[in-house]
């Protein structure tokens, strides 16, 4: 009986802590770390990883902002991690800096703003 209480357990768990973005699947198709060198700042960068893995979860914790709060708020940073991902069948560039800020767009009507805060850095410490 205890076991199977577990089993029910985890499952619901596990529902809970899925992605609440709809269902969206993402496929990340490219990914390459970029560095402006040119900038004094650069150093900083030297912890800066990013996987396909955490490019994924980036996007699922990750708070969608408007353009104000994002002007407000993010700090961009000398180095990043630039590719293409596929969500619900359409092709999207994305950009995720060190500390956190990202843009999602498709060169036409999408043009998102990402701020990753508290849990988002939790779950991936590598981007601070």
């Amino acid at each position: 009986m205890n076991r199977a209480f577990g089993l029910v357990w985890l499952c619901v768990a596990l529902t809970a802590c899925a992605s609440v973005r709809g269902g969206d699947v993402i496929e990340v198709v490219s990914l390459q770390r970029h560095l402006d060198t040119t900038r004094a700042d650069a150093d900083i960068c030297s912890e800066l990883t990013l996987d396909r893995a955490g490019v994924s979860r980036y996007f699922a914790l990750a708070e969608l902002v408007d353009a104000a709060t994002f002007d407000a708020e993010a700090i961009i940073m000398p180095c990043s991690y630039r590719g293409t991902l596929r969500r619900a069948g359409k092709l999207y560039q994305w950009e995720i800096f060190a500390g956190g800020a990202a843009y999602l767009y498709d060169g036409a009507a999408t043009n998102q703003r990402y701020l990753c805060r508290e849990s988002c850095l939790a779950a991936l410490p590598n981007l601070r």
